[in-house]
């Protein structure tokens, strides 16, 4: 079997990661399974970085058509009112046609493609019988462009009228985009093709989408590198970052921690409560710029690529903040229980999957930020759950989120692809 990969970018984000690490897990659970990206961040030689066609006017060609899609995406993004991110538009510049290693793949997983596959063409061009799995990373693949919906509900039907892009219109930008995933999406085979939500909430919105109801939908979670993102050694990560031994230590962290989704404007309100109780250290970490309130010392380590550097900084902490609104898994929040460290943060999307209330963590209402504030007060003062955690999330881990769980998940699909044509469901992975 041997699978291929399809992603923007292989270590630049949080999607990318995930995908990354899936490409991984498979390897070592000895797949032939190899990465094609547009941007390559690592050294790994099993992951290929795809050029296009030199020729000169498929570059002309690339670069007239690049123009315009981001033209259409900088007029969703202009209209908008209180937004960051706009729509993102399927059709792309640079991978459309069915190249050698993609006629080589036996099962072709698509991950976060944007301005790199152009869907609408690619799909219709494998044939209706090359098995396709779409790697949901957040609700992009199954809405009319956004990441995340909110509250919006019209990606149940065909989207239009889109809060995003303060639209009024039902044949709108997000209308369109949503026809042509339509469109695309119905060039497989319906047993060749499944989309896999990594929660069960992501599931749930893909089973109420107007282009994916009618398909396959799996679940299996995201699995997390045991030997990088691990408990031990925990001391001598505060004795590297010149951290006391004993001092509270918060950390907060998210590839873009400005985002107003990520919620750093609930940390700020619940370090408002807590500012003045005991001294207490802030970590964060990602891209962006965080301020806490006064009153405490935090040291901001910007956008930390590594993994062994992100582990090195989970395990200093004792509590981990995860305050987003929005969040179809919450990879922060595994990647800090694999580490040892507690988490505190809202009860929503697949964040839920992950954090066990007395067990792990303490998940809260969405957006009340005096609750956050309390469940940080009661894990920084409950010892005895911190080190009980720290003894058994290993264990914990490696039942529900390694790598080999998420590499027999997957493999379990793509033999259900291509032996019997995934007529009989494989079981949700949960």
């Amino acid at each position: 079997m041997k699978v291929l990969h399809l992603a923007t970018h292989d270590m630049f984000g949080g999607a990318a990661r995930a995908a990354y690490r899936q490409h991984t897990a498979l390897l070592r659970g000895g797949v032939d399974s190899e990465m094609l990206v547009r941007y390559k961040h690592s050294n790994d030689t099993s992951v290929v970085r795809y050029a296009g066609d030199a020729h000169l006017l498929h570059r002309a060609a690339r670069v007239l058509r690049r123009a315009w899609i981001s033209y259409q995406e900088e007029r969703s993004r202009k209209r908008g009112r209180e937004i960051i991110c706009g729509l993102n538009d399927p059709r792309a510049d640079l991978l459309r046609t069915v190249d050698g290693r993609i006629a080589e793949a036996d099962v072709i997983n698509i991950h976060k493609v944007e301005h790199f596959v152009d869907v609408p063409a690619l799909l219709p061009r494998l044939g209706s019988s090359k098995p396709v799995v779409i790697t949901m990373h957040d609700l992009s693949s199954i809405t009319g462009g956004c990441d995340y919906p909110g509250s919006c509900r019209r990606f149940e039907q065909s989207c239009g009228h889109c809060p995003v892009i303060d639209s009024r219109r039902s044949a709108d930008y997000s209308h369109r985009i949503f026809g042509m995933k339509k469109a695309a999406y119905s060039e497989p085979l319906p047993n060749r093709m499944t989309f896999v939500a990594n929660s069960r909430w992501s599931a749930a919105c893909a089973r109420a989408s107007g282009l994916s109801r009618d398909r396959r939908i799996d679940v299996i979670h995201y699995g997390i590198d045991q030997k990088v993102y691990s408990p031990r050694m925990r001391l001598e990560a505060r004795a590297a970052l010149g951290l006391q031994s004993d001092e509270h230590v918060l950390f907060f962290a998210a590839h873009d921690i400005s985002l107003p989704h990520k919620g750093g404007q609930y940390v700020r309100e619940a370090l408002t409560f807590l500012a003045g109780s005991r001294p207490i250290r802030l970590l964060t970490m990602g891209a962006g710029r965080f301020e806490a309130v006064p009153g405490f010392n935090q040291v901001s380590f910007g956008r930390v690529e590594s993994d062994d550097l992100q582990a090195l900084l989970y395990r200093a902490a004792d509590v981990f903040i995860i305050p987003s609104l929005e969040e179809a898994f919450g990879q922060a929040a595994l990647e800090a229980i694999a580490c040892g460290t507690v988490v505190a943060g809202f009860d929503v999307g697949g964040i839920s999957d992950i954090v066990e209330n007395g067990v792990n963590g303490i998940l809260v209402a969405r957006g009340d930020a005096g609750a956050l504030s309390r469940a940080i007060s009661q894990l920084l003062g409950d010892r005895s759950l911190r080190m009980r955690w720290q003894l058994s999330c290993e264990d914990w881990v490696s039942n529900r989120f390694s790598y080999s769980k998420n590499a027999t998940a997957y493999m379990a699909l793509y033999k259900s692809l291509l032996n019997d044509g995934g007529k009989e469901q494989t079981k949700h992975w949960i």
